[in-house]
């Protein structure tokens, strides 16, 4: 019999899906499942021969930390399972990216295996890579504003983010960027610079419309503080859903890149979902490294 390892965190999304339930449904597919849950102290502890397909369910930061443990193994046949998501977060802009949806039929397949690079990181001690992407300015912002949100604020929380989007920028100050994006330098101030590596960010944003996951590369998306107001509309029309939408290539800087290096005046800098606190004006370099971990995806 297939053999598959469940990660799951409970508490994923609106907390909806439990463990009896999940395993039912891959045991369903004729796999014996072994189950870990990211609150016990003891999820980490699942062996290579434990699998052959890991299910994770919950959304991004879920994915991240699974991604994470796979790499601190430091053994290549751990990073050949592949990993199928099963989207019970917020946003799951990881899952979105990779066209998944509902949970439930991704269980039932059928599927293919997609490559997935990952961002190397150096110049900072809190995270040495990302699955998702970093960057600066207005949207690691954003994470620290909606931190400070209580549970009932959190009701609708993409909803709720994009309204508190909307309000930073009008008041958000743009900072002095410095990168160097495959040896070709650029500097001004910016509202937002991100180093993308799936299509979505923060509440389900289309920020990279170009990104592959896969590539062997980046999109690196800038937006000075002169498309101040083209930003707004862009998100107003995220926040409406109107079918007219602003483009984003008409205001922001959109470019394949390699290789990064990135220095910012500001304090707002995330890696993935993580911010960086201590963060003072370091230069950080980021490299792409190809093809890491096997996902899947619907076919």
């Amino acid at each position: 019999m297939k053999k598959a390892i469940l990660i799951y965190n409970p508490t994923a999304g609106n907390g909806n899906h439990t463990k009896s339930d999940l395993k039912k449904l891959i045991e369903g597919r004729g796999f014996e499942v072994k189950s870990y849950s990211t609150d016990s102290l003891f999820w980490k502890r699942f062996t290579r021969k434990d699998a052959d397909i890991i299910f994770v369910a919950g959304g991004d930061g879920t994915v991240q930390k699974l991604t994470k443990v796979l790499l601190e193994k430091n053994k290549e046949e751990f990073l050949k399972i592949p990993i199928q998501i099963l989207p019970y977060g917020t946003a799951n802009n990881i899952a979105t990216t990779l066209g998944l949806k509902k949970a439930e039929e991704l269980i039932q397949g059928p599927h293919e295996k997609t490559k997935f690079d990952i961002g190397l990181i150096s110049g900072v001690e809190e995270a040495s890579f990302f699955i998702e992407g970093m960057g600066c300015g207005i949207f690691p912002r954003l994470v620290r504003v909606m931190k400070e949100k209580d549970e009932e604020e959190k009701q609708d929380e993409i909803k709720t983010s994009l309204k508190e989007l909307l309000k930073l920028i009008d008041s958000y100050e743009a900072e002095e960027v410095i990168i160097i994006a495959d040896e070709e330098e650029i500097t001004g101030k910016f509202l937002l610079v991100e180093l993308m590596n799936i299509r979505y960010i923060g509440p389900n944003i289309e920020l990279a419309p170009n990104a592959n996951p896969g590539d062997g590369s980046f999109e690196l998306v800038m937006v000075r503080e002169e498309a101040r107001e083209d930003l707004k509309t862009f998100i107003e029309n995220q926040l409406k859903e109107t079918k007219e939408e602003k483009q984003l290539k008409e205001f922001a800087d959109l470019r394949k890149v390699r290789e990064v290096r990135l220095k910012y005046i500001g304090r707002d800098v995330h890696i993935d979902d993580e911010i960086l606190e201590n963060y003072n004006g370091k230069e950080l370099k980021i490299r792409n490294r190809k093809r890491v971990f096997y996902f899947l995806k619907s076919q």
